[in-house]
């Protein structure tokens, strides 16, 4: 068996950005990557240096790091490591174990895509210290199934924005994905509450079925936000951000919600909703005055406790990245 040769035995880190699922109208198919306009970075990072040849072993740092399992076993961030050395092996190349240390800034359970972050930025961190063992389908391919084991099914939602960037569509149930056009003079301002909701409670509040008029009307406004979209209709596309499916039977579980989206629409926002499966919501703002005016009303209004945090972003276009 090949060993794989390392860069150097210097730290690598890579960044991995936040990203916002579904977008009102794209229910587990659409995903849009974050970057605050203040140049901050929102998303977790994963470094790796040379450690003991034994075994695989995770410091945990950063602002959230109290709400991941202490029992390294428990983290998606060494199961990745340990799925990594095994389809290294597969193709003829050892990988040995290393110390990996991840900085959680983005909160559990926020609808951010907290653990597709820390799963990107974990493989790409592995895949680039061990000079690419992995082509990107299958490493693509190895992160889906990671999200998987955290929620339950396979979806690219907020997997694809944060490793490749933009705006993405994927098909739920496989590793395909495309990149969208996006507006850019567009701002999503979102604003996390302090709360924790999880992915599986938050499917199990919606029904197992839905009528035929809801099923049409929901694909027809999702192919008319994507043709407006390559349209360069950007006001038209905003008008289309409407959640049929999820959003009913969720926003329930989001306290402050429904003022939320009075306010902040009547301040000239064009789109709110619920970004993943909440607590996070969103909106889009095609006036930075308009975004700053939605942030000031939602860090007032919405937040729950000092732990909250409202950013007002663009589209993280770069995706995963070395920093």
């Amino acid at each position: 068996m090949e060993a794989a040769g390392l860069v150097n035995n210097s730290i690598l880190t890579v960044y991995a950005p936040a990203s916002s699922g579904n977008l009102s109208v794209g229910f587990d198919a659409l995903g849009l990557a974050l970057v605050p306009v203040d140049g901050n970075l929102l998303g977790d990072c994963v470094s790796i240096m040379p450690g003991t040849p034994y075994d695989w072993t995770l410091c945990l740092d950063g602002p959230f790091a109290h709400a991941l399992p202490q029992d390294q076993e428990q983290n998606i961030v060494i199961t990745s490591c340990r799925r990594f050395e095994q389809a290294a092996r597969a193709v003829g190349v050892d990988v040995q174990p290393m110390n990996i240390t991840l900085k959680k800034h983005l909160p559990v359970g926020s609808g951010l895509g907290s653990s597709a972050s820390s799963i990107v930025a974990t493989l790409v961190a592995l895949n680039q210290y061990f000079r690419r063992p992995l082509s990107r389908p299958a490493l693509l391919q190895l992160m889906v199934e990671m999200e998987a084991r955290i929620s339950g099914e396979v979806h690219l939602d907020n997997i694809a924005p944060s490793l490749l960037g933009g705006l993405r569509l994927c098909m739920p149930g496989d590793a395909r994905q495309y990149a969208l056009p996006w507006p850019g003079h567009w701002q999503s301002v979102v604003a996390w509450p302090g709360s924790r909701l999880e992915t599986r409670p938050a499917r199990e509040v919606l029904p197992p079925a839905y009528d035929r008029t809801t099923v049409v009307a929901h694909g027809a406004q999702f192919a008319l936000f994507v043709h407006q979209l390559h349209q360069g209709e950007a006001g038209a596309a905003a008008e289309c951000l409407v959640d049929l499916l999820a959003e009913p039977y969720r926003k329930s579980l989001l306290p402050g919600f429904e003022e939320a989206r009075a306010a902040l629409t009547g301040m000239g926002a064009l789109a709110v909703g619920i970004s993943g499966s909440g607590p996070t919501v969103f909106c889009i703002a095609d006036d930075s005055s308009v975004a700053a005016a939605a942030a000031v009303w939602l860090q007032q209004n919405y937040l729950q406790n000092d732990a909250g945090f409202v950013r007002i972003c663009r589209a993280d276009l770069a995706g995963a990245r070395k920093v």
